[in-house]
């Protein structure tokens, strides 16, 4: 099955009843195109799952934890510091297209308040994940 418009509106509504206002607790990166994300709420802890790879873009929660390599990877250095113990406030689907923004309320350096967006882009071979 194709990851079309449709699939992304149904996969954001689902994350959006599912994820909101749920805390992301640990991030992993197993592939250097893949992220796990273990999100904390108060129906229970869950796992996003999203690849960017050019044969299996997808983004979806899972029940497993994959494998992960003793080393963190750069990028997933980066969400940490940027990312982790931050609250989701909004998941949306950009227009129709296959494009899922996740909002993130975090606390920066200095104790401030600061919004962060992570977007996903399910485009193929032209996937992206994105933190603005």
């Amino acid at each position: 099955m194709a990851f079309d418009g449709i699939v992304t509106n149904a996969v954001a509504r689902e994350l959006k009843d599912t994820l909101l206002l749920g805390k992301i607790e640990k991030i992993y990166q197993p592939e250097s195109d893949e992220l796990v994300f273990h999100i904390h709420t108060k129906k229970g802890n869950y796992r996003l799952y999203a690849s960017s790879g050019s044969d299996h873009a997808r983004i979806h929660l899972i029940t497993e934890n994959p494998p992960n390599p003793p080393v963190p990877l750069a990028f997933c250095m980066l969400l940490r510091k940027h990312l982790q113990g931050g609250r989701i406030i909004e998941i949306s689907q950009k227009d129709s297209e296959r494009i899922i923004e996740i909002v993130l309320e975090t606390i920066d350096e200095l104790g401030f308040s600061a919004n962060k967006k992570l977007i996903f882009e399910i485009m193929g071979k032209h996937s992206n994940i994105i933190l603005v």
